[in-house]
């Protein structure tokens, strides 16, 4: 029964973190957190990680005015305007910079093995991936994505993580995370590029691209917009981080 219970949720995995500027944490992490928003109700818990609530519920709105009227929209017209296999390439395309990033935290967190595999995702689908608009790292040499940040990074040597934290534009985040996602943007290639017309495009046909992908799994978000995130997040992030999520009933499904 966790199997099937697992599999219903698992296309949900993709739509929690708010608008789509932050890269995608585990799929598999994020669809546990769903299973977990519900079948359980908000806990004491999770309201202490929240003193801030007052003001992130201003920023959650902020957020959704945004996204409703502007990124859903532009997104929309993106999805049905671009060929399937361009936005495969064009989302290949920025995974695989990403790893310019997650190399980097992989080093910081001392794991050389996961970043000459890392390494070698980047080498391989540059090269033989056409710049990266192939994934042949993961199809052809079994070299999966990882995904890895610097909050993590943070994690791992004791930093707490802080109030739960909504950022304008960037959505749920921690006191940690958000440090680290400031960290995480010094390194990004494409920030890196001179000629801002380049650059300016680029990052906004990111954030379309990603938004684009999870268009069609907004409904799985129920009840309390802010609450039923908020919680996602926080259990994503414990999952991705220690590996473990609360005990879970599954036989009674």
């Amino acid at each position: 029964m966790t199997a099937r219970v697992f599999d219903k949720f698992k296309a949900a995995s993709k739509a929690l973190c708010g608008l789509p500027v932050r890269r995608m944490p585990a799929p598999k992490g994020i669809a546990l957190a769903i299973l977990f928003i519900l079948i359980s109700a908000p806990t004491a818990q999770a309201a202490e990680s929240d003193p801030l609530e007052p003001v992130n519920r201003v920023t959650h709105q902020f957020n959704q005015v945004v996204d409703r009227w502007v990124m859903k929209p532009v997104a929309g017209t993106y999805k049905t305007a671009t060929p399937g296999f361009l936005r495969r390439g064009i989302g290949n395309f920025f995974r695989n910079l990403d790893e310019v990033r997650v190399i980097l935290n992989d080093v910081a967190q001392l794991k050389f093995g996961q970043a000459a595999h890392d390494l070698g995702r980047l080498t391989i689908n540059s090269t033989l991936g056409l710049g990266g608009l192939l994934d042949v790292a993961d199809s052809e040499f079994g070299l999966e994505k990882n995904r890895q940040d610097f909050g993590k990074t943070l994690a791992l040597y004791g930093v707490n993580e802080g109030p739960y934290l909504v950022l304008p534009f960037f959505g749920p985040s921690t006191v940690r995370d958000a440090f680290g996602l400031g960290v995480d943007g010094i390194v990004e290639p494409v920030r890196q590029i001179d000629h801002t017309a380049t650059r300016n495009t680029l990052l906004v046909t990111e954030v379309v691209d990603y938004r684009a992908n999870y268009l069609s799994l907004d409904d799985f978000i129920i009840g309390d917009h802010y609450l039923f995130l908020r919680e996602a997040y926080l259990q994503q992030r414990e999952f991705e981080i220690s590996g473990s999520l609360p005990d879970l009933a599954f036989e009674e499904f």
